[in-house]
């Protein structure tokens, strides 16, 4: 075991961000179906194999707005959802691609640094918030889901 884990229960954190990438890989098939429905094509899976979620996220954003098959209660809540998947996404960025560090009594900090900046933003966190994040993915597909069979039956 690496230094920077002593004093964390590695099998506690690896259960914690296994999680998040499964729940992750749901968000986005999620997000892959949502575009397909919105776009309304068989060509659509051509174009979304090659965006990530973000991207996905904010397609379906654009493509919801200007919708003009979708009742606006049925946009409103698609448009809350994706919003719900933008947020998880962006901790699930955060969980994953920050530099982590540890400190006493199993907590977790991560560090987030910009491109454009050398400030350093620190982010501290109990082991079970970082499993927290997986459940917030799930709940924003699962939402999701829910808003496009009320948009599309």
């Amino acid at each position: 075991m690496c230094a920077m884990l002593a004093g964390v229960d590695v099998d506690e954190l690896r259960h914690a961000l296994g999680g998040i990438v499964l729940e992750a890989a749901y968000l986005e098939r999620t997000l892959r179906s949502a575009f397909s429905a919105l776009v309304g094509s068989k060509y659509a899976a051509v174009v979304d194999e090659r965006l990530m979620a973000a991207a996905l996220i904010e397609d379906c954003e654009r493509i919801t707005r200007y919708h003009t098959g979708m009742p606006a209660a049925a946009k409103a809540g698609v448009l809350a959802a994706l919003q719900s998947c933008h947020e998880a996404n962006r901790e699930r960025n955060r969980v994953i691609h920050d530099t982590w560090a540890t400190r006493p009594g199993n907590t977790l900090v991560t560090l987030h640094g910009g491109r454009r900046s050398h400030d350093v933003q620190v982010t501290e966190r109990a082991l079970a918030e970082v499993g927290q994040v997986a459940d917030r993915l799930a709940d924003a597909a699962d939402d999701l889901a829910a808003g496009l069979a009320i948009a599309f039956g």
